[in-house]
């Protein structure tokens, strides 16, 4: 459990590295020279990796666990004789995917009133965006353990069977699909807000992440390949906290623009933009809480850990 704990933060200190490296476009002086005479900027790689990687992890990790729920029920429904029934799960994961697309539109459509209004909803979106993060970065840790994750599935699979409506187990689909869904379009809303210079390599990111998904989809499908669900979670959930550290930053920050946050200076405080850290007490103490919360999140799971392990005798 220690070598995971450490895994853990070792990848969130990368994601926050590399999050970091990019700030240069904001106080590095040579961004000026290299603008005027039209060349490209040292730190726009570190810049679209940055934002690439970010968009593959949300698509990949939201895509995952669907893909998990979705292929337990359809093998439980192959093993028990129903393929008749295999078509409706299908059809409850296609109209989830619709429904999250047109809340896609929606967050659009909400987002577009007027500036002091729409500083206001960036804020929220963002404050909203972090706090989802954060419960589903400590969902997926608690779940590491392969036996949590297989009783997880478990409990799914025979609630949904158990029934044995149709518009039950397209509602579980449904469910499953469009809870990922909506916490993607949430997510891919947020990571745009925080980075608007940055669309295409967010857009880039989210395409490799679907073509990884569709190989993942047909490997498992075909070949029975399974994914080492341990380190996947590790490292997803490391990347999902560095990158609610800086929506909780950059929200607060949003709402003292839009003046519904107070904004007390601190002088001594640094200004890295892209880690959402600006010098003021009220977003600083915001983070702070949050890595707190951080480490008693990971204290209280390894206690878990230590508590459910079989004592030697």
């Amino acid at each position: 459990m220690i070598k995971k704990i450490m895994l853990f933060v070792g990848c969130v200190l990368c994601m926050l590295s590399l999050a970091a490296a990019q700030e240069q476009e904001f106080v590095n002086p040579a961004e000026v020279l290299n603008f005027e005479q039209n060349e490209p900027s040292e730190n726009t790689g570190s810049s679209f990796m940055g934002s690439m990687v970010q968009s593959s992890t949300i698509i990949i990790r939201e895509g995952i666990e669907a893909i998990l729920i979705i292929g337990a029920i359809v093998a439980y429904l192959k093993i028990t004789k129903n393929d008749k029934k295999i078509k409706t799960i299908y059809q409850g994961a296609g109209i989830a995917i619709l429904a999250s697309l047109i809340t896609a539109w929606l967050f659009d459509q909400v987002l577009q009133v007027t500036d002091a209004s729409q500083e206001l909803l960036e804020g929220v979106t963002m404050l909203l965006a972090a706090v989802v993060l954060f419960y589903v970065g400590y969902w997926i840790l608690s779940k590491v353990e392969a036996e949590k994750w297989k009783r997880f599935i478990k409990g799914k699979v025979h609630s949904a069977i158990s029934t044995g409506s149709p518009v039950i187990l397209a509602s579980v689909a449904f469910l499953a699909v469009y809870r990922e869904g909506f916490e993607t379009v949430l997510f891919y809303k947020a990571l745009i807000l925080t980075s608007p210079s940055q669309s295409f390599p967010i857009l880039f990111g989210l395409a490799i992440g679907l073509v990884i998904l569709g190989l993942l989809f047909w490997a498992m499908e075909k070949y029975g390949i399974k994914l080492p669900l341990r380190q996947f979670f590790i490292i997803t959930s490391s990347i999902i906290y560095g990158m609610s550290f800086v929506f909780l930053g950059k929200g607060i920050h949003e709402m003292q623009e839009a003046g519904i946050f107070s904004e007390t200076q601190l002088a001594w405080a640094p200004e890295l933009r892209n880690l959402g850290m600006y010098p003021t007490a009220e977003t600083f103490i915001g983070q702070v809480v949050l890595v707190v919360a951080f480490g008693f999140l990971l204290i209280y799971l390894f206690k878990s850990h230590v508590k459910a392990s079989p004592q030697a005798p």
